[in-house]
């Protein structure tokens, strides 16, 4: 009797101790499940044949719901694209060349509901780095003002010295959104190249920081003050009717054209593609598209120019936008005015004549 008892015991404490592994076990799945879920991230769809280069968060029209930056570069490392997301959906895409200087701050400098970007783009090696203030409109990124970096550092008070990329901290805005500038240093550190054809100089913009290279001192330039964007704008842009003899303007000066599949579904179909004509003279220029769909013809004025890069716009339109950049001999345009049109964002290799 006493065996019998014994036997029962062993085995009901043999099935709770197994109830209680399963339910740990039970337990354990469960949890896992919920870590895995917790801290899945958020996939955005970008193109597959780009590389993730990193991820930002960032909230530039000053609403509840914050912007994802996604930035990626194409496989063989000749531009960055950046993806902008809003609660999931698709709100900007710019595209930009390449270089090992990529950063950016998003600031108000206007007092409207949208910030600017200010960008310090290029190579550090090649002392090739272009600093822009954008402003978006109709989804594209348009350049607002080109400058020069300074850097104040507090190891080296009462001293300008020259703002490298990699030393820089934050831009110098006051309560007012106004930024710290010098104006009037033609003669200072402006190099040709970089100064857009209807600037007539480039202003000094301030940063804090902390400077790698305190002997490159920035001297003789004219004390800081504080302005709106708009005001320093106002002050260093020339008239766009004075550009037109301009060593920047009169490169661009060509005829221009490409031919691209107009409709897709009908690709084998030789009336399925169409002709771009783009005649740039001086400070006009003349866009034609020629398809089986329409017969288009508008005309066109510069916005800017530079070596590498020139905006037009339609005359009764600026934000209805063509710009055609220069790389290695080749160019490409880029066109809101296009997209628009054909309901997707494309670029276009067109070939000067």
């Amino acid at each position: 009797m006493k065996i019998k008892l014994i036997f029962y015991i062993v085995i009901l404490l043999s099935t709770l101790c197994n109830s209680c592994k399963e339910n740990k076990v039970s337990q354990g799945k469960m949890l896992d499940k919920i870590t895995e879920k917790q801290t899945n991230k958020k996939i955005y769809d970008i193109p597959s044949n780009l590389k993730i280069e990193k991820q930002e968060e960032i909230n530039i029209d000053s609403d509840e719901a914050k912007e994802i930056i996604i930035t990626a570069v194409d496989k063989n490392a000749d531009y960055f694209y950046e993806f902008w997301f809003k609660n999931d959906k698709l709100l900007y895409e710019f595209k930009y060349y390449w270089g090992n200087v990529n950063k950016k701050w998003i600031v108000n400098l206007d007092n409207d509901e949208r910030k600017e970007i200010i960008r310090m783009q290029g190579y550090a090696d090649a002392d090739d780095i272009k600093c822009i203030i954008f402003d978006i409109v109709d989804n594209q990124q348009l350049p607002l003002l080109y400058f020069n970096p300074v850097l104040k550092d507090t190891k080296y008070p009462n001293q300008y010295l020259w703002a490298y990329s990699n030393d820089v901290k934050d831009l110098i805005v006051n309560n007012k959104n106004e930024l710290q500038v010098s104006l009037n240093n033609i003669k200072s550190l402006d190099i040709e190249n970089s100064l857009p054809d209807n600037q007539k100089e480039l202003p000094y913009i301030f940063f804090n920081g902390q400077s790698s290279q305190p002997d490159m001192k920035i001297s003789s330039i004219k004390k800081p003050e504080f302005m709106t964007v708009q005001s320093i704008i106002n002050i260093v842009q020339k008239n766009l009717s004075t550009t037109s003899s301009e060593k920047n303007t009169q490169q661009w000066i060509g005829k221009y054209s490409c031919n691209f599949l107009r409709m897709k579904e009908e690709y084998a179909d030789p009336r399925a593609y169409a002709m771009i004509y783009i005649d740039i003279d001086n400070n006009i220029a003349t866009f034609k598209l020629e398809s089986y769909l329409e017969d288009l013809n508008e005309e066109l004025v510069v916005l800017s120019s530079n070596t590498t890069e020139i905006v037009l716009a339609e005359k009764d339109n600026k934000n209805s936008t063509f710009t055609i950049i220069k790389k290695n001999e080749k160019y490409i345009l880029d066109s809101l005015y296009m997209n628009k049109l054909l309901g997707e964002k494309n670029s276009y290799k067109i070939e000067k004549n």
